[in-house]
C-alpha cells in the first residue's frame, strides 16, 4: 500500500493503500501494516495483509479483477500465485503482489473454507527497473 503523496510522480513514496486502487477493497482483505525494508534492494514498502479463508476466494478475484494477480494454483502442500508485477501508471511505481496460504491438505478450490487464512503481501517500489 505505497502511495505517494499527492499522487505527483516526484513525489516521496509512502505507506498507503494501493490495493484499494482502481477498485474498491473488500472489508475482508485485512492490512496488518505497512514498512519500508531498508534492507533489501531498493529498500521497497512491503505491506501485509490477510483475508480468513471463507473470504479467499472472493479476495482473489478482487485482486485479480484490479491488479491483473493470476489465479492462485496448488503446489505441493499449499495454493499460492506466482507474484506478479504491475507499474501504477498514475505515479510510476512499481509493485510486486503474491498470494499464498500456508501448508494445508484443501486440495480444491471448492474446500477453500476450509483452508485457513491467507496472506497477501505487496511490495511497493519508487525506482525503476
Amino acid at each position: 500500500m505505497l502511495s505517494g503523496a499527492g499522487g505527483a510522480q516526484d513525489a516521496e513514496p509512502a505507506c498507503g493503500d494501493v490495493l484499494a486502487w482502481p477498485g474498491r477493497k473488500p472489508a475482508h482483505l485485512v492490512c496488518q501494516g505497512c514498512q519500508q525494508n531498508r534492507q533489501r534492494q531498493d529498500q521497497p514498502f512491503e505491506v501485509r495483509c490477510q483475508v480468513e479463508d471463507q473470504h479467499a476466494l472472493q479476495a482473489e478475484a478482487y485482486l485479480r479483477r484490479a491488479h491483473g494477480l493470476p489465479k492462485l494454483q496448488r503446489y505441493c502442500c499449499m495454493w499460492d500465485s506466482t507474484p506478479h508485477s504491475w507499474r501504477d501508471r498514475r505515479t510510476g511505481y512499481g509493485y510486486v503482489l503474491l498470494m499464498a496460504t500456508g501448508e494445508t491438505p484443501v486440495r480444491t478450490r471448492a474446500a477453500w473454507p476450509r483452508i485457513g487464512n491467507v496472506v497477501v503481501r505487496a511490495d511497493g517500489y519508487a525506482q525503476g527497473p
